[in-house]
C-alpha cells in the first residue's frame, strides 16, 4: 500500500538552496525541467470557420437514429450495434479543413495552463545561460505540442490534458454523424483528451397518468449515448492514451462522509492510504480525478463512462475508418472542477466623503432661468411692508398696487376707437 505524501511547510529562510550550483549536471537538469512539468488544461477547439447560416464550414448532419432502429432494420435482435454500424458506413469523399484555435476568444478570458507556461518559460529564459539552455531546448524538440501559428501549448515532458471541443455545444449535445472527413493538423499529438459531460444524454421523464386506471406510472428514463464520441476518438485521435468525461456537477463529499467507520477497525492499525489523484491545473480552477469515495458522482455518469470504453473499443477494432492501434490501452475517467476562490481585497485608504450634490437637475437648472430672477424681485417687493396707505384707496378694492405714498393708484383703461 502507497503511504500518504508528507506535507510540511518550509521556512523563508530555508528556501534559498545554496548548494544548487555543485550538483551534478544531470541532476540540475532535471530539477528545470521539473519546474515545467506541472500537469495542466487547456482548452482548444477545432475551428472549421462554420457559418450556421450558409452552412459553410460544417461536416456533420443529424443523425436522431438509436441502435435499436438499426436492430430492427436489420431484423436480428441479437446483433451488436456497433458491427451493424461498422457493416454500413462508408468512408467520406469529400474533406472539411480545420485548424486547433484557443476555445476562449480573448487572452484575458483564456484559463488554458499554456499561459502559465509561457511565463514560466520567459522567467528561465533569463534567470541564468543554463535554464535559459534548457528552456530553448525543451521548446524546440519535436514532442512539443504547438498551434500551426507556433504558439506553444504543451511540452514533450509533461502530462497535460487537452480539453477538445470538436462541433459547437448545441450539436455536441444532439446526435450527429460526420459526412465529410476532417483534415486537421495537430490532432495526432494529442494523447490525453477531455470532452463536457452533457447531462442532457440522461432525460428524466415525469410520471403521466394512465388513461385507464388515472394513476401516475413511472416513465422510464430515455439515454441519449453520444456515439459521435468514439467515432471521432477512433478516427482522428491516433495517439490517445487517456480519455476524460469533464462533469461541473460533481462535488467532493464532506469530511464526515469520507472518514471511514469505526467498526471492525483497530485503533492501532494505520488508517488506509488513497492512492493520489491526479490533479490539472488551468487557471483559477482544478480539475481532479474523482472516485466513489471522495466524490458524489450519479452513477449515470459513471454507466456512460463504461458504455463509452466499451464501444470505443469494438468500434476502433472493426471500422476501416479507425486509425487507433491499441484501443484496449486506452483509459478512461472523470474529472471535477473545484474553483480556487481568493480572499476579498481590503480597502487601502480610509472611508471616502461623499460630494454633496443637488436634490435634482430641475432644481439645479431654475437657477439661471429668467423666471428665477422675476420671482426673486417679487419676494424682495413683497418683504417690504406697506406703510401710510391711504385708506380711500384700499376702502373700495381687494387688491392694492403701490405701497408708497408717492404712488399713484389711478388707472386709465379706455380705448380710442378711430371713425
Amino acid at each position: 500500500m502507497e503511504e500518504p505524501p508528507i506535507k510540511f511547510e518550509i521556512p523563508d529562510n530555508c528556501r534559498t538552496f545554496s548548494p544548487f550550483p555543485r550538483l551534478p549536471p544531470e541532476l540540475r537538469h532535471q530539477i528545470w525541467e521539473a519546474t515545467l512539468a506541472t500537469p495542466g488544461m487547456h482548452f482548444l477547439k477545432v475551428d472549421t470557420e462554420y457559418e450556421p447560416s450558409s452552412g459553410r464550414g460544417r461536416w456533420w448532419i443529424r443523425d436522431f437514429s438509436s441502435p435499436h432502429d438499426l436492430i430492427e432494420d436489420d431484423h436480428d435482435e441479437n446483433a451488436d450495434p456497433v458491427a451493424l454500424e461498422v457493416k454500413r458506413e462508408s468512408r467520406p469523399i469529400s474533406v472539411q479543413y480545420g485548424s486547433l484555435r484557443p476555445l476562449y476568444p480573448t487572452r484575458q478570458a483564456d484559463i488554458s495552463y499554456y499561459t502559465s507556461l509561457h511565463q514560466q518559460l520567459a522567467k528561465l529564459s533569463v534567470t541564468c545561460n543554463e535554464a535559459a539552455a534548457i528552456a530553448k531546448s525543451l521548446a524546440g524538440r519535436s514532442d512539443t505540442f504547438r498551434l500551426d501559428n507556433g504558439r506553444i501549448i504543451s511540452l514533450g515532458c509533461s502530462s497535460d490534458v487537452i480539453y477538445l471541443e470538436y462541433v459547437p455545444p448545441d450539436v455536441f449535445e444532439s446526435g450527429f454523424r460526420f459526412f465529410r472527413s476532417l483534415h486537421c493538423e495537430g490532432l495526432d499529438q494529442i494523447r490525453k483528451v477531455a470532452v463536457r459531460y452533457c447531462h442532457k444524454w440522461n432525460e428524466q421523464r415525469t410520471p403521466r397518468r394512465c388513461p385507464n386506471c388515472g394513476q401516475l406510472h413511472p416513465s422510464p428514463d430515455v439515454v441519449k449515448h453520444p456515439n459521435h464520441i468514439y467515432r471521432f476518438l477512433a478516427q482522428y485521435l491516433p495517439n490517445l492514451e487517456q480519455f476524460y468525461f469533464v462533469d461541473y456537477f460533481i462535488l467532493r463529499k464532506t469530511d464526515t462522509a469520507t472518514q471511514p467507520t469505526g467498526e471492525g477497525n483497530d485503533l492501532g492499525a494505520k488508517p488506509r492510504a488513497n492512492p493520489q489523484p491526479r490533479t490539472f491545473q488551468g487557471g483559477n480552477r482544478t480539475y481532479c480525478e474523482v472516485n466513489d469515495h471522495d466524490w458524489n458522482v450519479r452513477p449515470v455518469v459513471w454507466e456512460m463512462k463504461s458504455w463509452l470504453q466499451e464501444q470505443f473499443v469494438k468500434y476502433a477494432k472493426t471500422s476501416k475508418l479507425s486509425k487507433h492501434r491499441n484501443p484496449e490501452k486506452v483509459q478512461f475517467g472523470v474529472l471535477a472542477c473545484e474553483w480556487t476562490v481568493g480572499p476579498p481585497t481590503e480597502a487601502t485608504g480610509g472611508p471616502i466623503t461623499p460630494v454633496k450634490k443637488g436634490r435634482n437637475k430641475r432644481r439645479l437648472s431654475e437657477d439661471h432661468s429668467p423666471s428665477r430672477s422675476r420671482r426673486l424681485n417679487i419676494q424682495r417687493a413683497s418683504a417690504t411692508p406697506p406703510q401710510n396707505l391711504p385708506q380711500e384707496a384700499t376702502r373700495g378694492f381687494a387688491f392694492v398696487f403701490g405701497a408708497q405714498e408717492e404712488a399713484s393708484n389711478e388707472f386709465d383703461f379706455t380705448i380710442s376707437i378711430p371713425l
